[in-house]
């Protein structure tokens, strides 16, 4: 009788696994950005440096042909400039969050462009005015919060989990692993925090950025899969949940983890829009 020796797994084969392209290698990296960059507000690059490691790995970093995840990519990318020059010039202008959601709202249809000129009639505009308004009020409601950095990372570890885990529901393995690579993202920088006690506020620079993802991720989980419509409206409970009431002079371990409980409560309304929707479909 002879026994077989399991062969050690190659970095390679490591890499293409989906736990580690969704949750270790994101949290990794932004836990990297992180220690890199804390004490700044650039340290909300962690979000998208750990969701665009995610991607390259699943997916490879190209531009040609201009697909509509290949826009995602690259929308996340320019993001986080934008967030910054919207920080640096107009930071105390009112109407800057509702600007910023109307021009993400305007962008969405764009990337989804090539699903949208399929449908016949008055469909797609029905369907790109959706987007559009979905988008915008997704990233209106997290940029609202851009003045609190626990509430801010609580609100993107249930809106990942939210998108991702219903993205699955809905037969979206791509959209899964980039939402929770954002919640992954978003749990590193928290960890930094709750050990540093000292966040920092992300801006518009670290709000625009999880809001545009979130709305685009949800987006393409409905147009390029079947992710119901109310799942997409439901997950906007997420960052609503994290206004809720908590000390405000408790520890920031405190603080992030009532606020999570929160959110992730809140991220099961989305999750279960998704699994009826699914059971229904299947009988």
């Amino acid at each position: 009788m002879t026994i077989e020796r399991r062969k050690p797994k190659s970095v390679s084969q490591l890499l293409e696994h989906p736990a580690v392209q969704g949750g270790v290698a994101p949290f990794v990296v932004a836990l990297v950005v992180a220690l890199a960059l804390g004490r700044t507000r650039f340290a909300w690059l962690a979000i998208v440096a750990g969701w665009a490691t995610s991607y390259a790995l699943a997916n490879g970093i190209s531009f040609s042909p201009l697909t509509a995840s290949r826009k995602i990519l690259l929308l996340g990318l320019l993001a986080p400039a934008v967030g910054f020059v919207a920080d640096t010039w107009f930071a105390r202008s009112r109407p800057v969050a509702l600007a910023l959601a109307v021009v993400a709202g305007i962008a969405a249809p764009w990337v989804f462009l090539s699903v949208l000129s399929q449908q016949e009639g008055g469909g797609a505009w029905v369907s790109a005015l959706g987007v559009l308004a979905f988008a915008a009020a997704m990233v209106y409601a997290v940029v609202s919060l851009r003045d609190d950095p626990v509430r801010t990372g609580a609100a993107a570890v249930g809106l990942g989990v939210g998108i991702g885990v219903a993205a699955v529901l809905s037969a979206s393995i791509g959209f899964l692993l980039s939402g929770i690579a954002v919640a992954a993202s978003a749990g590193a920088l928290l960890l930094y925090w709750v050990v540093t006690s000292r966040p920092i506020a992300p801006g518009l620079l670290g709000t625009l950025t999880i809001g545009l993802l979130i709305a685009l991720f949800a987006e393409g989980a409905l147009m390029l899969a079947q992710m119901p419509w109310f799942a997409l409206a439901a997950s906007l409970l997420v960052p609503l949940a994290v206004r809720l009431p908590v000390n405000e002079s408790a520890s920031t371990f405190a603080r992030a983890f009532v606020l999570s409980l929160y959110a992730l409560a809140a991220s099961l309304v989305p999750i279960a829009a998704a699994w009826f929707a699914a059971r229904g479909s299947v009988s």
